[in-house]
């Protein structure tokens, strides 16, 4: 039963969860506890679908054969499949998260050199003292947009803006923007955003969803905003995503952007409580699946698989 079980919580952990909680509104009010909760239920789903192929072939064998026949060469079998079918989730995992990091941080050095050649220097030393310790490049662009591109180790990242942004910001709606940007990096953002989108190349087609990666993209961007908020204000940040948002164009991006806007003017921020709830939650997630079915499965298995 263990493997029916850990089967169903892998399936609903993977589809209709990642539904429900990305279409809730609560999570904008706590953006970094919402996530702690989305890591929490990568995190079980996968360990639900790891428990499910180890517990499988152990169930299948309980089923097959009489319980003096459950040693030597059947159990040696199930043992064999179980560590089969287990390392083939954590290999393609491990596989697909190394590939992405390798080929995420060859790009981004590209972007990062490319960034520094076509710079305009003297507006970079213009607002350079907008934040200590901030590598800035502004590049040419007739549209307000800003952005940053981790850096790796030894090497600083980058906030990189438009040159319509310096003519479009005010002194304070910038710096709000920078520390946005600068918010990313010091919190290795970009990580969060690896894992996530690791797991939805790794989960087969038919068990992937887009939610659970688009949901934690948009509250990274609400955590940061949060940083822009605390350093110089709401008025400040609201008023720069305003501008990004009159840019033009449709689509999610740009909806996003309105939705940020709109829940810093709503000045939207949950309480002490709901965030220690979240927390409490991400843990049980992990925690009750292991006491109420891993560990009464593994002390049964092993009990059962002792010679008579």
């Amino acid at each position: 039963m263990a493997s029916v079980w850990l089967t169903g919580l892998a399936l609903v952990l993977a589809g209709p969860v990642p539904a429900l909680l990305a279409r809730a509104r609560w999570p904008r009010a706590v953006p970094r506890a919402a996530i702690v909760l989305w890591q929490a239920v990568a995190a079980a789903a996968v360990l639900a679908a790891v428990g499910s192929a180890l517990a499988a072939p152990e169930a299948l064998l309980r089923v097959l054969t009489h319980p003096r026949e459950r040693t030597g060469f059947p159990l040696l079998i199930a043992v064999g499949v179980a560590a089969v079918l287990a390392g083939l989730i954590v290999v393609r995992l491990f596989g697909v998260l190394v590939l992405l990091a390798v080929r995420t941080r060859m790009r981004r050095a590209r972007h990062r050199d490319m960034v520094d050649l076509l710079a305009r220097a003297e507006q970079n030393d213009a607002v350079g003292s907008l934040r200590a310790g901030t590598v800035l490049r502004v590049l040419d662009g007739a549209v307000p947009f800003a952005y940053c591109v981790p850096g790796r180790v030894g090497r600083e990242g980058r906030v990189v803006v438009t040159g319509a942004t310096l003519d479009t910001l005010g002194p304070d709606e910038l710096s709000a923007v920078i520390a946005h940007e600068q918010a990313h990096l010091d919190a290795r953002h970009d990580l969060v955003r690896e894992g996530f989108t690791a797991l939805h190349k790794a989960f087969p087609v038919v068990a992937r969803s887009r939610e659970a990666r688009d949901a934690v993209a948009l509250l990274l961007e609400m955590l940061a905003d949060d940083a822009g908020r605390r350093r110089h204000g709401d008025d400040a940040m609201a008023g720069a995503l305003d501008a990004f948002a009159s840019r033009g164009g449709e689509g999610t991006e740009h909806d996003d952007v309105l939705l940020r806007r709109d829940r810093i003017r709503a000045h939207v921020q949950g309480g002490r409580a709901l965030s220690v709830g979240i927390y409490l939650a991400a843990v049980a997630l992990v925690v009750v699946p292991t006491i109420t079915i891993v560990i009464p499965w593994l002390t049964d298995a092993l009990q059962g698989l002792r010679p008579l």
